[in-house]
């Protein structure tokens, strides 16, 4: 009987048991990541592109109003964002030509890996584009 035990616990048989449950939680963990490493730069590429796409007409208008934020989030519901989730912060109309404009947008993200394991994280995504203003606004009138 002792021989039996100790040759079940010298033999490797029982490995399999033990090996593959742990590599496929490893492997999911790593698939995890992987999910929220490429939401996090999607939303963030999304957001630079919208910021970059509502620069353009920010240097052009020399600043930005309600309308500018409109554009922005039409945007991104066009790349499947949701503008409310979004904080949208731009130089305010007028200023003179050449004088820096800048747009800020900014959006909580909540790590979709931890949620697995129950633990509520968010990371803060910031997007700043900088650009310079177009028209030389002139004094007294026209």
């Amino acid at each position: 009987m002792m021989r039996r035990l100790k040759n079940f616990i010298k033999s490797e048989r029982g490995d399999a048991i033990i090996a593959i449950p742990f590599t496929i939680l490893i492997a999911l963990i790593l698939f995890l990541v992987a999910v929220s490493i490429y939401q996090y730069s999607t939303i963030k590429t999304n957001m630079k592109t919208a910021a970059n796409e509502v620069l353009q007409l920010v240097k052009v208008e020399n600043g930005a109003d309600s309308s500018t934020r409109a554009k922005f989030n039409d945007l991104l519901t066009k790349m499947g964002m949701d503008p409310s989730l979004v904080t949208f912060q731009a130089t305010p109309k007028l200023v003179q030509r050449g004088d820096q404009v800048e747009i800020v947008a900014t959006r909580e993200y909540n790590v979709f890996a931890l949620k697995a394991i129950r633990v509520d994280y968010s990371v803060q995504i910031k997007v700043k584009t900088v650009g310079l203003a177009h028209k030389y606004i002139r004094d007294g009138g026209d």
